[in-house]
């Protein structure tokens, strides 16, 4: 019944990966698609733990994070509550935030997550004033998401995201909805598991409203092009070895597939320290720019209150260094007096 179970989990998230009759959900050659997708943001990756690690994250996704990385890694988190906020300096003054808060009980989870981008204020230029025209504008960008996840058995679990996304570039709008699916199953091997995601599948992104009228001499074109939405497809394994009393060494590693890019390998390690301090690195391949990344984290726990606050440091090449916190709390479960009493043996 268990294996037939996983199956029938295993064919339905396969099933809607299929290509349809139009375009594939994942292509399967994105390096010849590089520059085809639009909502790049959403790609930008959240979490100092999981940057760190180098974004191989998908088995890994079982803490505040989870629903941005993997919805079905909300029924593994430490608490049955969870409350998770980061935020990361990125490339030309961009900042990124990012917040979710879920609750989990025995078989079902569901989670609220907030992710917004500031570009600052940005100089306007025109073709007869390149240097700028004194007038400035903002580009941002913002999504809200909803996620659910569900128990199928002990080990497996699978889950959902529904996030509405919006686009303002100065006072142009872009609307869209999007879709995330993971799994994660515990293989039964130490704390052994496997990941899998679809992240921000859907239609193709595309402005609102009616182009403005061109010069003489342009092309006017009656509507606004469409892009595909930034899908992307990762598959992953995680697994703890205790190599001392006091030390613990994690393993991570994930392939990750773009409809937009090259295909990638993530590798990543964190080694732990009296279940007190972690220090992490990871490395992408096949990237033109950077790969490398580190970070550590603090974890401390108080009167049934988890708390882990988290640093990451990632290169971007030519584009130079991004940033990142994150902090994650969650109240741990406290037995009522009568689980106590039944447990006694």
């Amino acid at each position: 019944m268990v294996t037939r179970r996983i199956l029938a989990g295993l064919v339905l998230l396969l099933g809607l990966a299929a290509p349809p009759a139009r375009a594939d959900l994942i292509r399967l050659f994105g390096d010849d698609n590089v520059g085809s997708a639009g909502g790049q943001f959403l790609k930008i990756p959240v979490g100092a733990r999981a940057v760190a690690l180098a974004k191989a994250y998908s088995s890994l996704a079982v803490d505040g994070s989870a629903p941005f990385w993997n919805p079905a890694g909300l029924l593994r988190t430490p608490g049955r509550k969870n409350f998770f906020f980061a935020h990361t300096e990125y490339t030309a003054d961009i900042a990124l935030d990012y917040a979710a808060v879920h609750a989990r009980g025995q078989n079902f989870g569901y989670a609220l997550t907030f992710g917004g981008l500031r570009s600052g204020d940005i100089l306007r230029t025109t073709e007869l004033h390149q240097q700028g025209t004194g007038q400035y504008f903002n580009a941002n960008q913002f999504f809200v998401g909803l996620s659910l996840a569900r128990a199928m058995t002990d080990r497996f679990s699978v889950g959902g995201t529904l996030k509405y996304y919006q686009e303002n570039l100065d006072s142009y709008r872009l609307k869209a909805t999007l879709a995330d699916l993971g799994i994660l199953y515990l293989v039964g091997v130490g704390d052994l598991k496997v990941g899998f995601t679809v992240r921000n599948f859907g239609g193709d992104l595309r402005p609102g409203g009616t182009p403005p009228a061109m010069p003489d001499g342009y092309v006017h074109f009656p509507e606004y092009q469409s892009y595909a939405a930034p899908t992307e497809g990762a598959f992953g394994v995680s697994r703890t070895w205790r190599l001392a009393a006091d030390l613990d060494l994690l393993t991570v590693a994930d392939f990750y597939h773009p409809a937009d890019a090259s295909e990638t390998f993530r590798f990543g390690g964190e080694a732990g320290l009296y279940g007190l301090l972690f220090l992490r690195g990871g490395y992408e391949t096949s990237r033109d720019e950077g790969g490398l990344a580190a970070g550590f984290g603090l974890q401390l726990t108080r009167k049934q209150l988890l708390l882990r606050i988290d640093y990451a440091y990632s290169d971007m090449g030519a584009f130079g260094t991004v940033h990142q916190v994150s902090v994650d709390v969650s109240p741990l479960f406290r037995p009522r007096p009568t689980d106590a009493w039944r447990r006694t043996p």
